[in-house]
């Protein structure tokens, strides 16, 4: 019988040990292609803003997805080496060189690779669209948001495939470097012992993980509030302290070997206590990175969370279902126009309202940061223009009364603002650019109109109608706007009408109106005047119609139903991309926990047969075997379910300083998430523990 036919019995034999490589390497590339398709998707990427946040947060996910990926197929591919070692030394000690041996062996390794990474390229293109689908159908549907191929990604995946493969290649070549026949065929058999671990190494490994954790965290928020200090980067190295915590802990759990008190419980132990200890290293190493991947995985879920949270969206009460403002000088869209749009599509206007408002130039007090990362409170007198209204109008388009003091004004904010780099107090004057007359003015508290409050930067201000009617006096129509506010009876069905009006107002829009968003005409008179060049300056911002609401445009109308519909777009994207790095975490983790219980009990096997001999019963056995797997379990899991959870605290709470009623019920989710998965992971536990009692024959 030739060499090649006893290798083609073996492969026959064993096929298990060849399907579970093929398969991590086939779910590793068909995540990942049908990832990288949707993500390089022409739609996805035309919603995502061009060098954004998003976009690198997207990145990020990618990459982590690669990662996680790569770790569980070359997790995989150690129990496939460690399998191989044995038929690879046998066939050394008969005499066979390594010069037959090694063509076979990267042959097969190469037929695997190639056959599973092309079946999981090729099944990428319809999981991608079924995904893609599944989440249209139970988030949002609409024609911006069409299934479209991104061939980018298939070249990413391809690109993944050959890292992928030239990696197994080098961990084959690793591995029959190895010259010594014992060695190979002892592989299994190797000892990772290491010193007696003190007792109090798991309470500082937890101590660490908090303090890290902390310290990262929280320590750069509390220095940036309280002592006005920005935190410098190299502060993120404290969650290497964590890091370091995770290790002690799980290194505490797995090599303790002392008897301590309860000497009997200890005795009883103490063959199981004795396997985890002989591989100790690897386990812990084990260990940690299942706490990791599950941190990950709990993570993102969390992330996703945060995106598909639209408590924002549904609060009509505090706000204008549509709001219109634009250059007073503009001819746009008039009263007349808005209400024969209104017939044509059936929908009846309430709470009209057309207004002219003015900009005045303010004096302000804000917080700013130096170059060497301190906070400072920086003085800006006559800075920039912002809106102001008379009590009257506030009162006529919100339906709220309220009272201003001559000599006052109020803020108007929206229901999530955050007051840290724009003092709510922080105005002190207003000047007419006009009449070149300045007015002082006092804080006297804040008014809630998430309509109002996003019009003007840094806030929208209202004052007395006596103090409105002497500081706009003779004031240009140049700093003045036309503002337009009102309601439909039919809300959920005003998205065609919201969507007509959109093109009549864009249509109309002039130079009047081309600005980026954060322009200020005073800031671009003033920088002009001193020979400066001024940042947002420029024309080309006025988008069209269907990029409304992802567009920088200082002018852009606010629709809500529209603003729900791109927000749902939004987040039907990131939710995806969240998603996915949940399951590809969650995979990796399950896949690396139940290879790493079918490793012990292989590397046992021998032990336990020598327990048999030695009269030990079948449910003593099955205890030790049961003890070293849950443990390799258990422990994991609880710790990277409460990490994900004590992050996610943190993060709540170092935002903004305080935990919001939907943060709050994401964080009970999170909890009943983790619980989910535990009890998923103990089926997981159930079903390794069956197999290894075969391979030990218990």
């Amino acid at each position: 019988m030739t060499l090649h036919k006893l290798f083609s019995k073996l492969r026959r034999q064993n096929k298990g040990q060849y399907l579970m490589l093929g398969f991590c390497i086939f779910l590793s590339v068909l995540l990942l292609t049908a990832f990288a398709l949707m993500y390089f998707s022409p739609t996805v990427q035309d919603f995502l803003p061009e060098g954004g946040d998003t976009r690198k947060l997207a990145v990020l996910l990618i990459g982590v997805t690669a990662v996680g990926c790569t770790i569980f197929t070359l997790y995989a591919s150690s129990l496939f080496f460690r399998f191989k070692s044995r038929e690879y030394g046998i066939f050394l000690a008969l005499g066979t060189s390594k010069k037959q041996l090694n063509p076979i062996l990267f042959r097969e390794l190469g037929y695997i690779t190639i056959f599973s990474a092309i079946t999981g390229l090729v099944l990428a293109i319809p999981a991608s669209y079924f995904i893609w689908k599944l989440f249209e159908f139970f988030i949002v549907s609409t024609e911006e948001m069409h299934y479209q191929f991104g061939f980018q990604g298939f070249l990413f995946g391809i690109c993944f495939s050959l890292i992928l493969a030239l990696l197994l290649f080098f961990y084959g070549a690793r591995f029959v470097k190895k010259s010594n026949i014992m060695d190979i065929l002892r592989t299994q058999h190797k000892t990772e012992l290491v010193k007696l671990i003190p007792s109090w190494t798991g309470k500082l490994g937890i101590f660490l993980t908090a303090a890290g954790l902390f310290t990262a965290m929280v320590i750069p928020f509390f220095s940036a509030r309280v002592w006005n200090q920005k935190m410098p980067a190299f502060f993120n190295a404290f969650y290497l302290l964590a890091l370091a915590g995770i290790y002690l802990l799980m290194l505490s759990i797995v090599a303790q070997g002392k008897a301590g008190r309860r000497k009997e419980k200890y005795y009883k132990n103490l063959v199981f206590i004795s396997m985890m200890r002989f591989k100790a290293k690897s386990t812990t190493r084990n260990m940690c990175v299942i706490t990791l991947l599950l941190f990950t995985s709990l993570f993102a879920a969390f992330y996703g969370m945060l995106y598909s949270d639209t408590s924002s969206l549904k609060n009509l009460n505090n706000q204008r279902a549509f709001t219109l403002h634009f250059p007073a000088r503009e001819k746009q869209v008039s009263s007349d126009d808005i209400r024969m749009l209104a017939d044509k599509y059936q929908m009846d206007l309430q709470n009209f309202s057309k207004a002219e408002v003015s900009n005045l130039v303010i004096s302000w007090k804000h917080r700013d940061m130096s170059d060497d990362g301190k906070y400072f409170m920086k003085d800006t007198p006559e800075g920039k223009l912002a809106l102001f209204f008379p009590v009257s109008l506030y009162q006529e388009i919100t339906g709220q009364t309220i009272d201003v003091s001559k000599g006052s004004y109020k803020v108007i904010i929206s229901g999530n603002s955050s007051s840290f780099w724009e003092p709510e107090d922080g105005l002190y004057a207003a000047f007419n650019p006009s009449t070149e007359t300045s007015y002082s003015l006092q804080y006297a508290g804040t008014l809630e109109f998430d309509s109002l409050a996003n019009i003007s930067s840094p806030y929208t201000y209202v004052i007395s109608d006596e103090d409105y009617s002497i500081m706009t006096a003779s004031l240009d129509r140049a700093y003045k706007e036309t503002l337009y506010t009102f309601d439909v009876a039919d809300y959920e069905a005003s998205y065609p009408f919201a969507e007509a009006l959109a093109k009549e107002y864009i249509s109309h829009a002039t130079e009047l109106s081309d600005y980026m968003g954060l322009y200020d005409f005073w800031e671009d008179k003033t920088a002009s005047e001193n020979n400066e060049e001024y940042g947002y300056a420029g024309k080309g911002n006025i988008p069209e119609p269907d990029r409304l609401m992802m567009a920088d445009w200082k002018y852009a109308p606010s629709f809500n139903i529209l603003t729900q519909q791109d927000f749902l777009q939004g987040i039907s994207v990131y939710v995806m991309l969240c998603l996915y790095i949940f399951i590809i975490a969650l995979s990796a983790v399950t896949i690396i926990a139940y290879v790493r219980s079918i490793s012990a009990a292989e590397d046992n096997k021998e032990l336990f047969q020598n327990l048999e001999k030695l009269g030990g019963s079948i449910n003593y056995r099955k205890s030790i075997l049961r003890k070293q797997l849950a443990r390799l379990f258990q422990y994991p899991i609880a710790a990277g379910c409460l990490l994900a959870i004590f992050y996610a605290l943190l993060m709540s709470i170092t935002n903004d300083g305080q935990i919001a009623a939907s943060e709050i019920y994401n964080l009970l989710r999170l909890t009943a998430l983790s619980l989910f998965l535990a009890a998923f992971l103990y089926l997981i536990y159930r079903k390794a523990l069956k197999k290894a009692c075969k391979i030990v024959h218990i």
